[in-house]
């Protein structure tokens, strides 16, 4: 048989078919993995998922040991730029697998995937948060359940706050109406056209942003990160990996989003409004600009051999299966919650977060989810 293509065998069935096999990619592997999922990419969201959570949780102890290690913990904006490009990936592979996908099998897959937890979190947020916080209010918790929350303390335009403050929450509003934008832009147009589309809409969107800060153009301004993890899948699926040409469109889009929120914080500096890496503009350039650092590390990784890179997504992929799970219940749990204050010891306190927000996703995984998919999905 062909070095490039090994037998799959569904079960229940005697029957085999080729499955790509990439001998130079991280992805390729003795040991056989379900086709519908790429446990190692799958791995590396887990971890993305983790770093988040050890952030938010250790930074501060971390930094009274040494500065560089709390340096090297503040970097959670990039790891959700990765988070974005991995699901752009994984998503697209996913229904590339299913021609005969519709819509409403989609829709129902990604509410049965996105919601449960959601739910669960918002929950315990709304049960741990300090009274008379006013971003527990009804008209803030039905806008996070329509998806339309963000983090107005260093974003403008928003348009409905983080529910009880749960700083995680802004990524699911993203994630949301770029799984509603996929569908259709997939379906009705060409490979090449659908990128072009992405990246126009993503540009034109962020002219808009600079100039009238909106929160459905912040959404669309972001469209094209996302999109370039399905020009990722697609060139994966067709043995280009080691070419940047295939991704020339959404790169483009990336570097004139970059260019625009350059001049933005040109004329902010220029006005004399203090300029903050964690507050507009600078936010948003760091995102653009890790979005096209990772595209590009990616590849010169590639040309390296993908060294370490089963190390790497091997320590993860335990976790693959709760990491969303953990980067949702890490703050209700452990900041709001703050089950081990009373031990009076930070360092105590640290470790035994990590082992607590661990076993709580794994249950809210393994049990909750299940139950919800089963009840959902009867």
């Amino acid at each position: 048989m062909s070095a490039w293509v090994r037998p799959v065998v569904r079960s229940g069935s005697a029957r085999t078919r080729p499955e790509p096999c990439l001998s130079v990619s991280p992805l390729s592997d003795a040991t056989p993995y379900r086709l519908e999922k790429l446990w190692q990419l799958e791995a590396l969201r887990g971890g993305a998922a983790v770093y988040v959570m050890v952030g938010h949780l250790c930074r501060t102890q971390l930094d009274r040991v040494s500065p560089v290690l709390g340096m090297a913990l503040g970097f959670g904006q990039e790891a959700v730029i990765a988070f974005f490009l991995l699901s752009g990936f994984v998503i697209h592979w996913s229904c590339s697998l299913k021609p005969g996908l519709t819509l409403g099998a989609y829709l129902r897959a990604r509410v049965v995937r996105l919601y449960p937890l959601f739910l669960l979190t918002l929950l315990i947020a709304g049960l741990t948060a300090a009274p008379g916080e006013p971003n527990t209010l009804w008209p803030t918790l039905v806008g996070n359940l329509l998806m339309l929350q963000d983090w107005s303390v260093v974003k403008p335009g928003v348009w409905v706050d983080v529910y009880a403050n749960i700083l995680v929450l802004w990524t699911l509003s993203y994630e949301w109406w770029f799984y509603l934008l996929y569908f259709p832009l997939n379906r009705c147009f060409a490979a090449g056209s659908s990128a072009l589309v992405a990246s126009l809409l993503s540009v034109s969107q962020a002219v808009v942003y600079v100039w009238y800060p909106n929160q459905a153009s912040r959404f669309l301004m972001y469209f094209v990160i996302w999109w370039t993890g399905v020009e990722l899948a697609r060139s994966y699926q067709k043995n280009r990996l080691e070419k940047l040409g295939p991704l020339m469109i959404p790169l483009i889009g990336l570097f004139a989003v970059c260019l625009l929120l350059g001049i933005s914080i040109a004329q902010t500096h220029a006005s004399g409004i203090p300029l903050q890496p964690g507050h507009h503009p600078v936010l948003e350039l760091r995102h653009f600009a890790a979005a096209l650092g990772l595209v590009f590390g990616a590849f010169a990784w590639r040309r390296a051999g993908w060294r370490g890179y089963r190390l790497i997504s091997g320590a993860f992929i335990p976790i693959a299966p709760f990491g969303y799970a953990i980067y949702l219940l890490h703050e209700p749990l452990a900041i709001h919650l703050a089950p081990f204050a009373f031990l009076q010891n930070p360092w105590l306190e640290m470790v035994l977060n990590l082992g607590f927000i661990g076993l709580s996703a794994w249950v809210a995984e393994r049990y909750y989810q299940r139950w919800c998919r089963r009840l959902l999905l009867r």
